[in-house]
C-alpha cells in the first residue's frame, strides 16, 4: 500500500484495479478448492486476473463499439449512420463458451495460445495461456483448440461451445477432416471431444474473439506470463 500511495493518480488507480482483480480471482480459487475440490495453480489465478483486467478495459471502450458507415439511402443527404461492430456473443442457455486464439511469429517459430472460458452471462470462469513452438498460424490455432479441450476435461466441464476465429480449423473440425500439417492435432481434438458431452464448435469474426486474441498477443510479446 505504501508503494501505491507513492504513485501518481493514474498509476495508483491502475494498481488498485489490478489488486482488485487479483483479490477476486484468489477468492474464486479458494471457493473452487473448498466447495468443488478443484485445486488451482497460482499462475493460473494470476492469468485469470489479467484476463479479467483486459475484459474490463474492452467493455469500457464505448467509443469503439460503433463505427460509421455510409447509408446508401441517405448518401445524397450526406448523413452517416452507425452499425455495431461484431462483438463477443453470449452462449445460448446454460452453456459455457470457450474462446481460443493463437499468435504466431514465422521468423522464430514461436507461438502463443490463449483460452478464455465465460458463462451464460459473460462472467469469466477460467482461462489459460502459454508459449508453444509451431510451424504456421493454423498449427497454433489448432493447438489453442486442443488446449481448450484439455482444460475442459481437467475441470470436468461439459455443455460447452468452443469458438475460434480460424475458419479453416472450424470447418475441418466440424467435418472431421484431415489436414496434413495439423493432422496429429486434429486427431487429438477428435478423441478429446468425445469425452465432453453436449459440446460444439463455432466460428466468429476476429472482432468477436478479441479477449482471447489480446491474451495471446500479450503472451507472445512477453507482457503476460
Amino acid at each position: 500500500m505504501r508503494q501505491i500511495n507513492r504513485e501518481g493518480k493514474e498509476a495508483k488507480e491502475t494498481m488498485i484495479n489490478k489488486l482488485g482483480y487479483l483479490s477476486w480471482e484468489i477468492w474464486k480459487s479458494r471457493n473452487y478448492a473448498i466447495f468443488r475440490n478443484i485445486s488451482t495453480e497460482p499462475m493460473a489465478t494470476i492469468t485469470r486476473a489479467r484476463i479479467l483486467e483486459i475484459e474490463f478495459m474492452e467493455a469500457n471502450k464505448i467509443d469503439e463499439q460503433k463505427q460509421p458507415i455510409t447509408n446508401k439511402r441517405n448518401s445524397i443527404e450526406n448523413k452517416n449512420s452507425y452499425r455495431r461492430r461484431v462483438t463477443w456473443r453470449l452462449p445460448i442457455g446454460d452453456r459455457l463458451k470457450m474462446n481460443v486464439d493463437g499468435a504466431f511469429r514465422k521468423e522464430s517459430g514461436e507461438g502463443a495460445i490463449a483460452v478464455v472460458i465465460r458463462d451464460k452471462v459473460g462472467n469469466l470462469v477460467a482461462g489459460s495461456a502459454e508459449i508453444v513452438r509451431a510451424t504456421s498460424s493454423l498449427t497454433v490455432e489448432s493447438m489453442a483448440l486442443r488446449s481448450a479441450l484439455i482444460l475442459a476435461k481437467n475441470l470436468q466441464l461439459e455443455n460447452i461451445l468452443f469458438e475460434s476465429d480460424s475458419l479453416p480449423l472450424i470447418q475441418a473440425v466440424k467435418a472431421k477432416e484431415t489436414v496434413g500439417e495439423i493432422d496429429p492435432i486434429l486427431r487429438d481434438i477428435y478423441v478429446l471431444v468425445e469425452g465432453i458431452s453436449n459440446s460444439g464448435f463455432t466460428w466468429t469474426h476476429r472482432e468477436g474473439n478479441q479477449l482471447a486474441h489480446q491474451v495471446a498477443n500479450l503472451v507472445i510479446n512477453g507482457k503476460l506470463n
